[in-house]
């Protein structure tokens, strides 16, 4: 007897599709579990039906349905597989009709040997759940949802940033309007999930405090490398999309590199040091110093007192105290090379020059606002801070970063269209996207101090590395 017609006096032309063979609902399936290949097929049904908007809106015109290719079942299409399978497979497929959770279409002339497609019935949805074991993706949602919303309550009392309570609620609101959270959102993985959950709620917990990425990863993780493995590209992207904007920054090239980025939110991936050089005097608060037994107080330091400079841990910036400054001018150096160079060979008495090695980072910012405040607070004219950084799109963009955060007076040094001429012969090309981004900004007004720079850049169509001026 042709599946067309299952004996039942149904022609398959009920639900309006000619040819498909469909079943009455309610056929009694308790205790029966489909084969390995049919509970395959209904997997693969119920993963379309996750996929479309019926999930939210209700039955729609167009069922979900799968063609019986080899990438479904392997070897069915090709022939290869099994005959005991095959045969299994159609029987347990015809009493999933019966039971009105399928409908089958078969290829033509091969009714009851080859099958085209698959279709999952409407009202048949819950018990192909049912039958495969899986939890139903509104319902395991519905769970996420209310697991969201609890933990956002959590994180706003203890003063969570605008950035990752926005987050919470475009998470929660996916849910609501689509039924599924996409994975840049949020992991579909449940431990990645509680993991991601566990990490920022650590970052709420920890506050101000800076901590190397794997003491972070073992006090909140319980693994030193679970944040690695489990968390770091996941919080990179929610940073990107969240933070950033939060914080201001229009562009993302400022925090191109990771651990920049992971550095702002208080997490080191190296050990961030701020070193300088010139004429200040200073001690540490004595919580900066120590208050184990046994710590020696740090006393006071005179870093001009040390012909090449002296290093500080960034973790020590707030508890520095100031005792004398006295620099007509502060030079922040974007490079390491350079800025040994003009230590040791350019400094005037009385300079403070501080190396950055790019964008500067949220200890370094620390440090010049203290040094900031601590003159202003003299009633002392602020002496001017230059920078000498590369003469390309990144060191335009993190003079701009020193202005945005930190000094607004802050000017470049030997970074004038001048010093393109000069060496010509050293520029290194650049290609159409390159200029494209140094010709974005020429249309921005923030970056009007540096238009002189960027039309020399464009004109000369190459860039400038500070070190080639040490040649």
């Amino acid at each position: 007897m042709s599946r067309l017609d299952p004996g039942n006096g149904r022609t398959g032309f009920e639900n309006g599709w000619p040819g498909v063979a469909a079943g009455r609902a309610g056929t009694d399936l308790d205790g029966w579990r489909p084969g390995p290949e049919a509970a395959r097929v209904l997997s693969v049904l119920l993963d379309k039906y996750e996929r479309s908007r019926a999930l939210t809106s209700g039955p729609l015109a167009r069922r979900p349905q799968v063609r019986m290719v080899d990438g479904v079942v392997p070897g069915y299409a090709s022939g290869s597989l099994d005959p005991d399978a095959r045969r299994t497979l159609h029987q347990d497929l015809a009493r999933l009709v019966d039971a009105g959770v399928v409908a089958l279409r078969w290829v033509r002339f091969e009714e009851g040997n080859l099958l085209d497609r698959v279709y999952l019935e409407w009202h048949g949805v819950e018990r192909a759940y049912a039958l495969t074991g899986r939890t139903p993706l509104r319902d395991e949602m519905a769970a996420v949802a209310q697991e969201v919303t609890a933990w956002r309550e959590r994180q706003a009392a203890k003063g969570a940033p605008a950035w990752m309570l926005q987050w919470a609620d475009d998470v929660v609101a996916a849910v609501r309007a689509r039924g599924r959270v996409g994975s840049p959102l949020l992991p579909q993985d449940p431990a990645d999930r509680r993991a991601l959950l566990r990490t920022l709620a650590g970052l709420v917990d920890k506050g101000d405090e800076v901590l190397p990425m794997r003491l972070f990863s073992t006090r909140y993780l319980g693994d030193s490398k679970a944040f690695e493995r489990q968390v770091q590209s996941r919080l990179l992207g929610l940073l990107q999309r969240y933070a950033l904007p939060a914080w201001g920054v229009d562009d993302p090239d400022v925090f191109s590199d990771p651990a920049d980025l992971l550095r702002e939110v208080g997490l080191e991936v190296t050990h961030d040091l701020i070193t300088f050089c010139g004429p200040v005097v200073f001690s540490f608060a004595a919580s900066a110093a120590g208050s184990a037994p046994g710590a020696v107080d740090a006393g006071t330091v005179n870093a001009g007192a040390l012909p090449h400079g002296v290093a500080i841990d960034a973790a020590d910036v707030d508890g520095l105290v100031w005792q004398e400054v006295r620099c007509a001018r502060i030079l922040t150096i974007e490079n390491k090379a350079n800025y040994r160079a003009y230590v040791r060979r350019e400094r005037h008495p009385d300079e403070l020059v501080v190396y950055l090695g790019g964008f500067a980072s949220p200890g370094q910012r620390r440090f010049l606002r203290s040094l900031r405040q601590w003159i202003a607070r003299q009633g002392r004219a602020l002496p001017p801070l230059d920078h000498w950084g590369d003469l390309d799109y990144g060191g335009i963009l993190i003079l701009q970063h020193l202005r945005d955060t930190c000094w607004p007076e802050a000017r470049p040094w030997r970074m004038e269209a001048e010093w393109l001429s000069r060496h010509r012969d050293r520029l290194e090309p650049f290609d159409d996207a390159y200029r494209e981004k140094l010709a974005r900004l020429l249309e921005q007004e923030r970056y009007g101090w540096a238009r002189p720079l960027l039309e020399a850049l464009l004109a000369a169509g190459g860039t400038l590395e500070q070190e080639a001026l040490l040649i």
